[in-house]
């Protein structure tokens, strides 16, 4: 049961943008006679027993894998949807938790249940072969779902993620570089259909930025050796690589030997300006002087410092990186409750979006979301703010939806992969 917040202090709870451009500041809610979980969490898992209110109710199912291989992250995002469901305190809303089990079976049996109680929304599964699985089912039923995947190969009209897509990240950082006077790209990718996605990801960006992506490696993504790919790419030539900017969307010990690598062979800062994506986060990069002054796009750095805080004084741990989105998910239900429910997608996808703990962020008719990203760069110190993210969104589509690579693409050096393939890959963007 969570404990009271004492005077801690809270402005997560979702907002409609636009209310945040009529007021000056967002909406504060002291939590000091919070005295727990609302009696309006169920979490029974005989679901002909469960009580969800009463006819006015807006019910909500949140599916998740509370046991199997993954329950440790389920049990973190639970534990960040009850934090919001005592925050947020709605008598209207009724959230009940369903296990998945991290399984496509779990999932059907789970999306099942939520209808059979009469679930008005559901809120997740997690991982992309369990939201395929849900997906026919509630669109028969005409339910959403804002699911957590980021594989865009399962999003639709409908089905919706609150992720933070690859694409977005890659748009974002790419922007940065070329403000920067960064115009010659390059990437390292592992050689996957991950990768491969990255790439065009990569590719529109350079284009719609007036930037070029002049080199691209492949590696297995299972490796640590580097050599031969690094001084490929490098090309012998220590005074210019032929980029001057490298995207390296990897993590933990890779990344350190991948960045390592480079600046060995003197592919380096300042002449190259080395980018990451928001995996970086996960791997303490301090002490990684190779990278000092790197950069990489992140969600709200005050608002994930808040949460984090928040989650650890309830819980006594660190949150999972994916529990603000589950947090933000009951939020966003909650403001759901208070409109007509026959015009729900319409309020789901509203243009202007919404401001949550992960800062703002806006869900897109495509089943895509957006969010508003700080660009920050790697210190001894840990991670520096260089550019804050955009105060609000411009337009009813994505800055990458509006992106069109059209006409003629230019083939970078392609190195650990077929150039046939790789341009088969570009022929489809």
């Amino acid at each position: 049961m969570l404990k009271k917040f004492g005077t801690i202090l809270c402005y997560f709870f979702i907002v409609g943008c636009t209310w945040m451009q009529r007021y000056s500041s967002p909406s504060y809610y002291n939590y000091e006679n919070n005295s727990g979980i609302s009696e309006n969490i169920t979490g029974s898992t005989d679901y002909s027993q469960v009580d969800l209110g009463n006819s006015e109710s807006f019910r909500v199912a949140m599916l998740l894998p509370l046991s199997g291989n993954v329950a440790s992250m389920g049990q973190s995002m639970k534990n960040a949807a009850t934090m919001a469901i005592g925050d947020i305190n709605n008598n209207n809303l009724v959230v009940q938790f369903y296990d998945t089990k991290g399984t496509t079976g779990g999932a059907r049996v789970a999306v099942e249940n939520a209808i059979s109680a009469g679930s008005d929304l559901i809120l997740g599964p997690l991982m992309a072969d369990e939201v395929s699985a849900v997906s026919d089912v509630a669109k028969s039923k005409d339910i959403p779902v804002i699911s957590f995947s980021t594989s865009p190969l399962v999003l639709q009209e409908g089905v919706y993620t609150l992720g933070l897509l690859s694409e977005q990240q890659i748009e974002r950082i790419v922007h940065y570089a070329v403000g920067q006077g960064r115009h010659r790209l390059a990437a390292v990718l592992p050689n996957n259909q991950s990768g491969e996605n990255m790439l065009k990801s990569y590719i529109k960006a350079a284009k719609a930025n007036g930037a070029q992506v002049t080199k691209v490696g492949f590696y297995a993504p299972e490796t640590m050796e580097f050599t031969g790919l690094v001084t490929s790419m490098q090309g012998g030539d220590k005074t210019d690589p032929g980029f001057d900017a490298l995207l390296i969307p990897e993590y933990g010990n890779r990344l350190k030997a991948i960045s390592s690598m480079f600046s060995y062979y003197d592919v380096a800062a300042p002449d190259v300006l080395f980018m990451g994506t928001s995996v970086w986060a996960n791997t303490g990069l301090s002490k990684e002087t190779e990278l000092y002054g790197a950069v990489y796009p992140v969600m709200s750095i005050k608002q994930r410092n808040r949460f984090a805080e928040n989650y650890q004084e309830l819980f006594g741990e660190r949150p999972n990186g994916l529990s603000i989105f589950a947090y933000d998910a009951v939020a966003l239900a909650s403001s759901l409750s208070r409109k007509n429910k026959s015009l729900m997608k319409e309020e789901i996808t509203r243009p202007d979006g919404y401001y949550g703990m992960s800062g703002l962020f806006r869900v897109l008719p495509s089943g895509r979301s957006e969010h508003g990203l700080d660009v920050v760069k790697v210190t001894s110190g840990g991670e520096s703010m260089v550019e804050s993210a955009p105060q609000k969104f411009y337009g009813s589509h994505s800055a990458y939806d509006e992106y069109s690579v059209g006409g003629y693409v230019s083939m970078p050096l392609v190195y650990g992969q077929s150039p046939e393939n790789v341009q088969n890959i570009l022929s489809n963007l």
